[in-house]
């Protein structure tokens, strides 16, 4: 089984390969760039692997949260590709990546990811890992300043009291690969590949705060 994964949800675009045998990712500098080199990063990448787009058996995109633009971008071509090549696509949202990383990592029970957003605020998540069982809420937006606990994480940042993660590729490689079967090719199913909830604009907060 061969996957192709895009995650676009910061400036910097990560794009992983990988099948039975191996996997590999690149970073690639995209800021403000994405829609003219998201092609080019497929290329490289399968070029790298040694195969064509034929030979994927599966596409899978990162469903955030983080930059607005670049999730879209990075959903919008691959749900594409996945509706004129009947391949199937999958979505991951960064909190199920992180979750599994943990699980890697041999750390279970009650966790909390935390994610910086914004000036002030972060998106939480309060998940239970109990072996291969991995359940989470969806995010709730707080305050970082009210942000604690003893089993917390902070996603790719440092947080005064929380604990960094990232999130590993082999962690994402084993979900991909765990998901080959799963991924969805009927065109209503592929629109709904990206449902996570996407955070207010600075124009749309100081609109609700003068109501």
């Amino acid at each position: 089984m061969r996957y192709l994964f895009l995650d676009a949800s910061e400036n910097t675009t990560f794009s992983q390969f990988g099948d039975g045998n191996r996997f590999f990712g690149h970073s690639f500098d995209t800021d403000r760039n994405l829609g003219a080199r998201i092609s080019e990063i497929c290329d490289k990448m399968l070029a790298e692997a040694g195969c064509t787009f034929a030979d994927l058996d599966l596409l899978a995109v990162c469903t955030g949260p983080g930059s607005l633009t670049g999730l879209r971008v990075a959903a919008g071509f691959f749900r594409t590709l996945a509706f004129i090549s009947d391949k199937p696509l999958i979505g991951l949202d960064i909190f199920g990546w992180s979750l599994r990383t943990l699980h890697l990592q041999g750390i279970n029970g009650e966790i909390k990811l935390v994610l910086p957003t914004l000036i002030d605020k972060a998106f939480v998540v309060s998940a239970l890992a109990d072996g291969d069982d991995l359940k989470y809420e969806p995010a709730q937006l707080c305050n970082r300043d009210e942000v604690s606990g003893t089993n917390a994480f902070s996603i790719k940042c440092d947080m005064p009291g929380l604990r960094r993660l990232e999130p590993t590729q082999q962690a994402l490689h084993d979900f991909l690969l765990s998901k080959q079967t799963q991924g969805t090719k009927k065109f209503d199913d592929i629109l709904g590949v990206l449902p996570m909830y996407v955070i207010q604009s600075q124009a749309e907060r100081k609109f609700e705060e003068k109501k």
